[in-house]
């Protein structure tokens, strides 16, 4: 395959490529020279590991595979994957070995794909999932969530974290969107 049919076929296998697209560019203006970053996995993280600029020198530790062969097309990112159970669902690992590492980093930002976010806070429908997206949120000073803005307004079975403790929410969708508003109160910035 050509690379322009590469990049089509991505583009096909990715649900709202666009409005990923934009929240990848968005997340990109957070990520500085020298960042520890922890990432979960998904397509958007996997459109920010895409268009991660050569220039930038990072150290990511993350939970998937797919994201950390992403990342490691990258030449000066350096790419650490915690391993352990490996979920045959959201293709991540899971369990206590993987708890266990994240709690000996010390992050600048995790970039945390989500399932659901509303005002009272971040859920998924994954217990073991949850448990590992605890301990990064834990691990890390600040807290990123790139997420298409349908997930908003949504509520899943477990509660990964309150809203408050978010300190970055991207959306493809302007800060002055009426689906925004509700939580400009609540996130501490929202781009």
């Amino acid at each position: 395959l050509s690379r322009s049919d590469q990049v089509a076929a991505a583009q096909a296998d990715t649900y709202a490529y666009e409005k990923k697209e934009i929240i990848a560019m968005k997340t990109l203006k957070i990520i500085k020279d020298g960042m520890v970053i922890l990432t979960s996995g998904g397509t958007t993280m996997r459109e920010i590991a895409k268009r991660l600029p050569e220039s930038l020198q990072v150290t990511f530790f993350t939970i998937s595979p797919i994201i950390a062969l992403e990342l490691a097309e990258h030449p000066k990112a350096e790419v650490i994957l915690l391993g352990g159970q490996l979920s045959n669902a959201s293709k991540v690992t899971i369990g206590a070995e993987v708890v266990q590492k994240i709690s000996e980093i010390k992050a600048d930002i995790c970039i945390l794909g989500i399932n659901g976010l509303d005002l009272d806070g971040v859920t998924d429908s994954d217990y073991e999932i949850v448990q590992v997206k605890k301990a990064m949120i834990k691990a890390s000073k600040q807290v990123i969530i790139p997420t298409i803005s349908e997930k908003l307004n949504t509520a899943l079975r477990y509660k990964v974290t309150p809203t408050a403790d978010i300190d970055c929410l991207i959306t493809e969708l302007s800060p002055l969107h009426d689906t925004i508003q509700p939580y400009l109160s609540q996130v501490k910035l929202v781009l």
